[in-house]
């Protein structure tokens, strides 16, 4: 029996794995899932643009933003009323407010009947509202006189230090420091200890709720 040689491809016909891959239905990136409990951010007053560390937070954590109008002139009623709808939307949350945003806070506390609802509040590098640049451009941000938050709240510093001014405060809000220096403002800086220190909040109020 003569042998038969093999056929070789003809390279005009398509090949069928080729066409298979192109079938094949490009994957979608997964959207991060929310935390449970969630956690609503208030940026500093200039916002966060897409490379910031909150921001990314935000994108891989699924951290929510609390939105407001105006993020180069932010009008403070308007802002406590976006904050107070985002409260409403669930029974137990965390805040975490960047620099203006824990003024915000702390004007949103004087007048809220939610505090209830906030496990707890962490402020990153919070401003001074009485530093000369800062009054020319938040000019309707008049710094409140201090008093204690209702909710228990912490400081992480990023990127800047405390003036005589802000810690003043912080000692009056009751705030009390996750870390001893600066952590560093990129996205890695100060996430590790912030998760460790909503697991750690949310565990001392499960055994309150048990007990």
């Amino acid at each position: 029996m003569n042998d038969i040689p093999p056929t070789s491809p003809d390279p005009s016909s398509p090949d069928p794995s080729a066409h298979d891959a192109a079938a094949a239905p490009t994957p979608t990136p997964a959207a991060p899932v929310r935390r449970h409990p969630p956690v609503c951010t208030l940026p500093d007053w200039k916002g966060a643009p897409a490379s910031h560390w909150l921001t990314l937070w935000e994108q891989h954590h699924g951290l929510q933003r609390v939105m407001q109008h105006d993020w180069q002139r932010p009008l403070r009623g308007d802002w406590m009323m976006q904050l107070q709808e985002s409260v409403l939307r669930h029974e137990q949350l965390h805040l975490l407010a960047h620099g203006l945003g824990a003024h915000l806070v702390d004007a949103w506390l004087r007048h809220t009947q939610q505090s209830r609802r906030v496990l707890s509040v962490l402020l990153v590098d919070p401003i001074d509202l009485q530093d000369p640049a800062t009054l020319e451009v938040l000019f309707t941000w008049k710094p409140l006189a201090p008093q204690a938050w209702p909710v228990p709240v912490s400081v992480l510093w990023k990127e800047r230090q405390p003036s005589p001014e802000v810690q003043t405060l912080l000692n009056a809000w009751g705030a009390r420091p996750l870390a001893e220096a600066p952590v560093g403002g990129g996205v890695v800086g100060g996430w590790s200890l912030t998760q460790a220190h909503w697991t750690d909040i949310e565990a001392q109020a499960s055994l309150a709720t048990e007990a």
